[in-house]
């Protein structure tokens, strides 16, 4: 039993580690080409793998009903196109320890919508963690700002942060009710497949030559960080999630999150030379308060 529980703290640890790194790594690239060319070919490089596991695996998965199959393209949707494409914009605007600050809010987000859409029990502890998360956003979005930043475009990429978190809570809540019937690693392979075919149709037909240019002219290192990206992040770690979720509780699970900042601002500042300022500190210990209650309650 301890040595289970050392393999998944492990896992859940490493997984932390390699989403705390996304964000710095998509920085770098973005350098060289711009999202909507890192989303293709970071999702092109991940069907290599997706599609092969896809085929193998179809005749012991269950078939979709109409029901699931909208849940499908939903998730999908909400994970290739929207949530990659909003990440990369806001980081295209603001700093990593903003984005992974933001990210932090999500439990507040699926409080918000399961009391909304599902009628779900909010308990006053879980109102008052909410309300310390949005003020800790709020402060974060006013005055979370590089110091030799643009405020107006510090704003815009918040505000794509806030697109990007509520893509991911509409993926998991899809997620959710899929698992009922469906295993883990063929729910994120079929999503992962459905939305990176909604990004080919409703981009190739305008973006595929300029897809191409840029990434022929992409610099090794590039193309090192692109397939990092792809390979571990896109889909190594959420096989490592699943494997560490299976074994531990998802309260303990979800509770590694609240590293994602410090270990993404430290490699912000390192790599990047991103500051960390008093105000995202302060800002992050309210998030990271109000998210405590929300998830305790």
């Amino acid at each position: 039993m301890r040595s289970t529980s050392g393999a998944a703290a492990a896992a859940l640890l490493l997984v932390i580690l390699l989403w705390a790194s996304n964000s710095i790594l998509v920085k770098i690239v973005l350098r060289e080409i711009d999202p909507l060319t890192l989303t293709w070919l970071r999702y092109v490089i991940a069907g290599l793998f997706y599609v092969p596991y896809a085929v193998l695996t179809r005749a012991e998965a269950p078939r979709y009903t109409w029901r699931e199959g909208v849940m499908l393209v939903a998730a999908g949707i909400a994970l290739v196109p929207v949530f990659n494409l909003t990440l990369y914009w806001a980081l295209s605007y603001t700093t990593v320890a903003n984005t992974a600050l933001v990210r932090m809010t999500e439990p507040a987000w699926v409080l918000l919508l399961g009391a909304l859409l599902l009628g779900e029990r909010v308990r006053p502890r879980q109102l008052g963690g909410f309300a310390l998360a949005l003020l800790g956003t709020l402060a974060l979005v006013l005055l979370g700002r590089q110091p030799s930043g643009g405020g107006e475009h510090h704003v815009l990429g918040m505000l794509y942060m806030g697109a990007n978190s509520l893509a991911w809570v509409g993926y998991i809540l899809c997620f959710k009710d899929l698992l009922r019937r469906h295993r883990v690693a063929q729910l994120t392979t079929h999503a992962a497949l459905v939305g990176t075919a909604a990004l080919f149709l409703a981009t190739g037909w305008t973006h595929a030559r300029t897809i191409a240019d840029q990434a022929f002219a992409m610099s090794a290192l590039g193309w090192v960080l692109v397939v990092a990206m792809a390979l571990l992040v896109t889909i190594a770690s959420n096989q490592l999630f699943a494997f560490g979720l299976q074994r531990v509780p998802a309260g303990v699970a979800t509770a590694y999150s609240y590293l994602i900042p410090v270990f993404a601002a430290g490699g912000a500042w390192l790599f990047l030379g991103e500051p960390i300022t008093k105000v995202v500190v302060v800002c992050g210990a309210v998030i990271a308060a109000g998210v405590y209650l929300i998830n305790r309650a």
